[in-house]
Formats: C-alpha cells, structure tokens, sequence
C-alpha cells in the first residue's frame, strides 16, 4: 500500500499538462492547453488542460478531471497504477506499507492482474538470461533473427521453461493467488482440473499498454507437440487485443516526430524494423486492424503505413485495413515487398537509409494498391472490370469527408476510366448505401427504454441547482462580503442557511462532495480546491472538476432560469448567494409539492399532507416574491 504523505508528494509533483502530454500533443492557449481529446473522435480540439487549476476537461464529451485520473481514463489503470506511473516519471521513490489480510482483499481485480503481469514479465526474462535452457534455445533463437542484446533488453524479451509448471510454481512461491493466475491468462487448466503452464517452452514477447505496463504476452513455441505454434493471452480485465497496438509504447515518440506510423502483421517484423532505424513501427498483434486500434495512432498522427505480407491472408489484411483506415479518417498507403519477403526478412538486407528510402519510394496510395492488386488493367472481361471497378468505389465511398471524396474522384477517375462526374455519381451511390445499411441496422436493433425520459422533471431541476449551489460554494466559498456591517465567507452564509433549515442535498454525490467540503472547513478553515481535485473518490473528484472548469463564470442554466444578463459573480457576491440559496429552497418545495400532487393522482393523499400542501404553496410564494424582487 502506498502511504498517504508519498500520494501527497505524487500529487504535489504532477504536473497535469506534463502527464497529458506524453499522450496527447497539446497546443498553448493563453494560460492553457488544447488538443484533439483521446477519449472521442473530434476534428476541432475542444479539450482544454488547465495547469493552473491541475485539471484536463473536454467540452465535446464531458471527460475530465486531474493528472490521476487522466491514466486511470485512458489506460484503465487502477489508482495505485497511476500513482506509480507518476511517482516514476518525477523519480519519487515509493517504499510501500505492508497489507493487512482485510487491505490485500480489496485491491481490485485489475491491480492484482497488473501486479501479476510485471512479476511474469520478470520471471521470464530471468529464465531468458539466466537459465541454461533459456540461454540455449530462447537467447540463441533471438540472435538468430539478428537482434541484438540491447533491442532483447528494450523489448523486454523472456522465455518460458519446459519444465511442467515452473512459472505457476514460483510464482505460488511468490505469493501470487493461483485464481489471479488464472484470471490473467497466465496459467490455464484442463477438464480434470489440473493447471498448467500457458506459455510453457515459448519465447516470450511482453505486450505493453500506451503508458508501459504489461497486459499480455505473446509466445512462439519450439516444441513439436504443441497445438499452436504462435499464443496471445486471452482476454481478460486488462487485456484486450483489439485494443491494443504492439510495439506502440515503444515507438509512439517516433511515430509523432515523424507524423507517420508504420503498421506490420508480427512481432518480429516491429522488433526488426525498429532495430534498423524504423522505430516508428506498430504490429496489430497478431489480428485483423481495428477501429479501437487506428485512435490510438491518431492521438499521433493521421498518417499510415501499412507493410503486410504478399500472401493471399496478408492482400486479404490488407484490403479490410484499408477500409478501417478510410473509415477512421487516417490517410492510408499501401507498401508491397517482393515475393518471399517481408518486413523482417527484408529489412536486414538493407541499411537503414536503404530500408527507409525502399519504403518512401514504395508508398502508394490506396486506390493505387487497389487497382494493382485487383489486376484491373489486366483484365478483359467485363464482368470482372465492373465488379473489380465497384470494390474501388466502394472503398472511395467509406471516406466519411465530402471533400476528401470529391478530390479523389478528381484524381482518380481517369485511372478508372471514368469521367469524374460519373465517379462522383457512383460514390455517391454507394454512400446512400452504406447509409441504408447503417440505418437499417439500428432500426433492427432492440428498442432500449431511455431511464432519463421516465425521471422526475421537478428531480432534475432540484439536482440542478443543487450542482449551483456547489458551484458557488467551491470557486467562490473562500471569498467575503459585508453583511449588516458583519464580513461573511460565502461558505459560511450557504452552510448556515442549509444548516438552519435542515436541508440535505438529495444527490448522493452531491451529498458526498457537500460533506467533504463541511469535512476539509473544520480542519483548515477554508476550502481547498486541490483537496477536492485530488480526492481518493473519483466521483467527487470529476465533480469539483465539472464544477471548477466550467466554460463561463454563470452557467446556462442559472441565466435561463433567473434572468441574469451582466456583471460578474464576485462584484455581486451577496445577491448571488442569495439567489442561489432561495432557488435551491424553492426547487425542494417544488418537489415535495410535485410528490403531494402526485399521490391526489393516485389516491394515496392522507389529511396531513394535503395540509402540508397548503403550506408548501405558500412557502413557494413567498420565496418566489423574494426571487423576483432580488432580480428586479
């Protein structure tokens, strides 16, 4: 466990705009950053880092909050494996505290797949370097291919023993449960219950998230006995393939300094081609491209390489990842080897200038590769170049962007032999199509009931001004006023008004973060913002940022509701408190009203609260009067 002053001093030390930075290329923008967010697909960068306040927000999709919570959101990372993230990047030494049997039970899942994951990636590369057996067959084998120590070593490269669970048993030594063993796809077990070594007697290729921790393994097997030649782990909490890119954590600097991101079939090919120089280099790992995959490399770059094998399965590949990429909106091109080559094999017969020049001047665009691939100016049967010509168009037509269609309906259309009124035409054609097959997929799709359109109006509208309320009491609690010749905090004034009437937010959050805030007064006689931003609960945290980031000092719905068109909060301090605190109290009478008529609807009214109905009503009027005297 992690003790509490080293979370303190992680925190202290980050540096938000550092921490997105080596994820997402940020702009300055006065006293912030923009870029395009990595949690949605935006062409126009609505997702702000604000150094300041040690927060990121995104205004197109409502993701945010501070450094932590960053890798928690982009990676899945539990909060320990985000705080470690942090503490290394500042060089912060963590000297864990010991668990208790209670403590060890609640780390989650995922930590404990994490912490399972990097103990096998080091068990392996000992065996690798320090076992005859690994030496012999896994050592030997790797420098066969031509890798050197230093690229095994970067790679982190292992080697799994023959030995009948070697790696269950020392890791059971270790202390590691034989469930969480399991869980991570490290181990597996037969019918009649017996475990066994998942990768046992495989070279071992370690397969890193975008931030460098390990969920998965690749493994290549010698033995003849094997069912399978070639393994992934299986999915689990922490690993999904087809959201993961092989080598990218690796080459994902490369890959944004070059403004291009190579994409090959194997492991080896990435090792091979970043050995050589090409260290802008990714694999699929091992399965077909796919949309989760090409957002990963456009946090990089829009620009793609793609170097699959000449074979039937690696044409087959790369057709379908064209039409990934087209879709995704990456430019795409297409790089053919000679016959019985690839990646791997073909870049050690040339130098790194020779490889790099072969790949600039190999390049072609899609359509190209398209039409060659398809033999189109081979053929004379016209059946075939129709059917040949509505693939291409076909393809074209996936382009999401009008313009982007018609300029290659411009280029390409006399490679077609076409006119490119009647290229246009076709493209259009076929994007109707694909727009019918979209729709009628999500006609045939089981209706799901909205949740929000069956909640109570009179409870949004309480939750709403509730959120005002808290958004007063943080960015402005700090802050006094005169009041009958007495100087009082905002905080003070709402805290005594809610106390005073007994009001408690109905908002389980709310209600959380209200508490916190009443919490971290009595101990420091302020509100602290950055306690708040940094809470261990991550519902308070993503709230204060909501609340702190907000786009305009008076939020849309104060103005719709009260009729306030100029002057800042902090020059009309008092009114605005005021205001706040009647709204809120009008929006719970409004509700305990709507809850009354509610039950006279359905006859279940008893006599007391049709007399607390009356006094409800004249509550609401009086508060009302207030209201409208305050904004007249």
């Amino acid at each position: 466990m992690i003790p509490q002053d080293t979370i303190d001093r992680i925190f202290e030390a980050a540096r938000v705009e550092e921490i997105v930075g080596d994820f997402v290329e940020l702009k300055k923008a006065g006293v912030n950053y923009k870029g395009r967010c990595p949690f949605h697909d935006e062409k126009t960068p609505s997702f702000v880092v604000s150094p300041t306040k040690g927060i990121y927000k995104c205004f197109g999709c409502g993701k945010g909050g501070n450094s932590i919570m960053f890798l928690q959101d982009l990676q899945s990372a539990s909060y320990p494996e985000a705080l470690r993230y942090v503490a290394e990047k500042y060089n912060i030494e963590i000297i864990e505290e010991s668990l208790t049997p209670e403590q060890a039970s609640k780390i989650s899942a995922k930590e404990s797949q994490f912490i399972a994951t990097k103990y096998a990636n080091d068990y392996f590369q000992d065996c690798l370097w320090k076992t005859e057996e690994g030496k012999t067959i896994g050592l030997s084998y790797f420098k066969e291919r031509g890798f050197t120590e230093e690229i095994i070593k970067e790679f982190k490269l292992g080697y799994s023993l023959k030995k009948q669970n070697s790696f269950e048993n020392a890791a059971i030594k270790s202390g590691y449960d034989k469930k969480v063993l399991l869980e991570s796809s490290l181990i597996g077990q037969n019918d009649d219950g017996k475990s066994y070594d998942k990768f046992r007697e495989r070279i071992i290729f370690p397969i890193h998230s975008y931030s460098g921790k390990v969920l998965g393994f690749g493994g290549r097997s010698f033995s003849p006995e094997a069912k399978s030649k070639y393994l992934n782990s299986g999915e689990t909490l922490i690993y999904d393939k087809s959201k993961i890119l092989y080598g990218l954590y690796a080459s994902k600097k490369a890959i944004s300094k070059n403004d291009k991101c190579f994409i090959v079939e194997g492991y080896t090919d990435v090792i091979s081609m970043y050995q050589n120089g090409i260290d802008n280099v990714v694999s699929a790992s091992g399965t077909a491209l796919s949309y989760s995959q090409i957002n990963l490399i456009k946090r990089l770059t829009n620009n793609v390489v793609l170097l699959f094998d000449g074979d039937k399965a690696g044409i087959k590949a790369t057709i379908r990842s064209i039409d990934i990429c087209v879709k995704g909106e990456v430019n795409v091109r297409i790089v053919s080897f000679p016959e019985g080559e690839d990646p791997d094999s073909f870049s050690k017969k040339l130098s790194a200038i020779e490889f790099r020049d072969f790949l600039e001047k190999k390049s072609i665009n899609f359509v190209d590769y398209l039409i060659d691939i398809y033999k189109l100016n081979d053929q004379t049967d016209p059946a075939k170049i129709i059917d040949i010509k509505k693939k291409i168009i076909f393809s074209i037509s996936e382009i999401p962007d009008v313009f982007s269609r018609e300029e290659y309906c411009k280029i390409y259309h006399s490679k077609l032999d076409l006119s490119e009124q009647a290229l246009l035409k076709q493209v259009i054609k076929a994007r109707s199509i694909i727009k019918t097959s979209t729709l009628t997929k999500k006609k045939n799709k089981p209706e799901v009931k909205n949740k929000k359109a069956y909640t109570n109006k009179n409870q949004i509208k309480l939750e709403k001004q509730e959120e005002e309320i808290l958004r007063i009491l943080i960015n402005h609690g700090n802050k006094t006023f005169i009041n009958n010749d007495k100087e009082e905090s905002v905080a003070s004034m709402i805290i005594n008004e809610l106390h005073q009437d007994k009001i408690e937010l109905s908002n389980t959050i709310h209600k959380n973060l209200y508490n916190t805030i009443i919490e971290i007064i009595n101990e420091t006689n302020k509100i602290d913002i950055n306690l708040l931003l940094n809470s261990n609960d991550n519902k308070i945290s993503k709230l204060t940022v909501d609340l702190v980031a907000e786009a305009h000092n008076i939020s849309d719905n104060w103005k719709q509701q009260h009729n306030i068109l100029t002057g800042r909060e902090d020059e009309k301090l008092y009114k605005t408190t005021e205001k706040a605190i009647l709204s809120l109290k009008k929006e719970i009478v409004d509700h305990k009203i709507s809850q009354i008529q509610t039950k006279i609807k359905d006859g279940s009214i008893t006599e007391i609260e049709i007399k607390n109905l009356g006094s409800l009503i004249k509550i609401k009027t009086q508060i009302s009067k207030v209201l409208g005297r305050n904004i007249g």
